[in-house]
């Protein structure tokens, strides 16, 4: 979490990727292992969450990584993941599909399920909550992008 938990650590992660846009909004998700699991989703998805910078030209994606219990946690926390500095993933505009966020849970809206489908058929199922502790760059960002694809 430390490597991460700074609007200035976040910005110089992705500017060493060349992952920075004019316009940039930084968050942290999880995976929702209730909608992806598997052998196969293991080695297509194989992370735990992703931070992740939405910017004018698509969506930059480091892999964070969870202790070996995280997955028996339903609700995990990216405060206890660590970041994957070799597992960069950018996704162009032209290659998203849709994204679709919508409430986790019919009572839950302080939780957001997330989905970013991209035109070769991959598919990230995430989770997010609306204020996640440790990251004072997470609230407001994630705001900004729920308000573009809530439905």
């Amino acid at each position: 979490m430390e490597e991460f938990n700074t609007i200035e650590k976040v910005k110089q992660l992705f500017e060493s990727v060349g992952g920075l846009g004019n316009e940039n909004l930084f968050f942290v998700t999880c995976q929702d292992k209730q909608k992806v699991s598997g052998a196969v989703a293991g080695i297509e998805y194989p992370y735990d969450g992703l931070l992740i910078n939405a910017s004018e030209k698509g969506i930059g994606m480091f892999y964070l990584k969870g202790s070996a219990l995280s997955g028996l946690i339903t609700l995990s926390s990216p405060s206890k993941m660590t970041l994957d500095k070799q597992n960069y993933i950018f996704i162009p505009n032209e290659n998203i599909g849709n994204i679709v966020v919508k409430n986790f849970a019919l009572f839950n809206s302080k939780t957001k399920r997330i989905e970013i489908n991209t035109t070769d058929g991959k598919s990230h199922k995430l989770y997010a909550k609306l204020d996640e502790n440790g990251f004072p760059y997470h609230k407001d960002n994630f705001a900004k992008w729920i308000q573009k694809y809530s439905k």
